[in-house]
């Protein structure tokens, strides 16, 4: 439970804004853009993140998935 609260006073400190790129760890080449929120109705946000180049590919991620850098980790705008 203590890593869980950590945790949760860490990602007030970075916020995920639309445009905002991540990649998954295991996949560096990929690139996804986050194209809009997801339910405000979760206890915890989601966001849809399409693939940079490919906006057909699309996926329903939740905040604590996109922050978590045995996840994705994010990358600079180009």
């Amino acid at each position: 439970m203590i890593g869980l609260f950590s945790f949760k006073k860490d990602r007030n400190k970075t916020k995920i804004q639309i445009g905002d790129r991540f990649v998954k760890t295991e996949d560096t080449k990929t690139i996804w853009v986050v194209a809009s929120r997801g339910s405000t109705f979760d206890p915890i946000p989601h966001y849809q993140v399409v693939q940079e180049g490919c906006h057909s590919r699309r996926r329903t991620l939740s905040e604590l998935v996109l922050l978590d850098r045995d996840y994705y980790r994010r990358v600079d705008a180009e």
